[in-house]
């Protein structure tokens, strides 16, 4: 009997969520034979956002004649407080807690939280970036790898389905605590290049949602501790994006994204070899309150 009527919720829920599809469809039809959908973040003050943060990455090292691979799969709650908000923009901290983590199907020590301030602008654009407390930052490559939770690259201005333009991936750099850094920066990160595309409606988990499909091109570099010897890794990557945004809440719901960075190793005997990271990340919205 308890089978039964999970099946019974199941099934009622896909039919809502048909049903639900089939009116967003039919409004949005019957307003206009081209709707345009505006897809900027909007945020409230003492709004708290709370994701799910699940990545599976594989680094594969070769210096010299020799190559080692390590898989490691991480699951995080990933969460969004918004201290303030006004029409000229928004501060909020972003915060990223580990739960579990394995390195090569072995359980590893997990990271301490991290955590970093945003100033978001009236137009939706990152303006600075600042570490926040005694949690460690995050690094310039890690909160561009975060920003798809803000909302998808900004269009030059109301879009259709089908759509497309482009935009940059340049963000402030991080900076520590009580010293922000803002944009422009003497020390930006390296700008990239994104292509965004309106690829579909849908509704997800009740939220109806704009699909932008994003290819991103962006120069990275990264500082590693690798058995006990720091490294930089510099190169290039390559990453294919799906943010579904609930355009008229202003948020996203899932962002998905699989990604290849191809580095060059300088510093330590692995002078002069190459890293190629290879990650599938999941970021699911798990709930969003709002202050009473």
């Amino acid at each position: 009997m308890r089978d039964a009527g999970t099946g019974a919720r199941r099934l009622q829920r896909v039919r809502r969520t048909a049903i639900a599809s089939i009116t967003l469809f039919g409004v949005l039809l019957a307003g206009c034979a081209a709707p345009e959908f505006r897809l900027q973040a909007r945020f409230a003050s003492g709004e708290v956002r709370e994701y799910r943060l699940v990545a599976d990455a594989t680094v594969r090292i070769t210096a010299g004649r020799t190559t080692t691979s390590e898989r490691s799969h991480l699951v995080a709650t990933t969460r969004i407080d918004v201290l303030g908000a006004t029409a000229s923009g928004a501060t909020l901290t972003l915060t990223i807690t580990p739960s579990s983590l394995t390195r090569s199907g072995k359980a590893a020590t997990l990271p301490s939280p991290q955590q970093i301030r945003i100033t978001v602008g009236g137009d939706g654009r990152v303006t600075q970036v600042t570490g926040a407390g005694s949690q460690d930052a995050l690094e310039s490559a890690d909160v561009e790898d975060l920003v798809p939770l803000l909302g998808p690259p900004l269009p030059p201005g109301r879009v259709h389905l089908g759509d497309r333009w482009n935009g940059t991936t340049a963000l402030p750099a991080p900076s520590p605590s009580g010293t922000p850094l803002t944009s422009p920066s003497p020390t930006p990160t390296p700008s990239g290049t994104n292509e965004a595309r309106l690829a579909a409606l849908r509704v997800v988990d009740d939220y109806d949602c704009a699909v932008v499909a994003i290819s991103t091109r962006r120069p990275v570099v990264r500082d590693r501790t690798i058995g006990g010897t720091p490294f930089r890794l510099a190169g290039l990557e390559f990453a294919a994006s799906e943010i579904a945004f609930a355009f008229r809440e202003g948020l996203p719901v899932t962002v998905r994204s699989d990604s290849e960075a191809q580095l060059g190793i300088s510093g330590g005997a692995a002078q002069g070899g190459s890293v190629v990271i290879a990650t599938k990340t999941s970021l699911t919205l798990l709930r969003r309150t709002l202050a009473r």
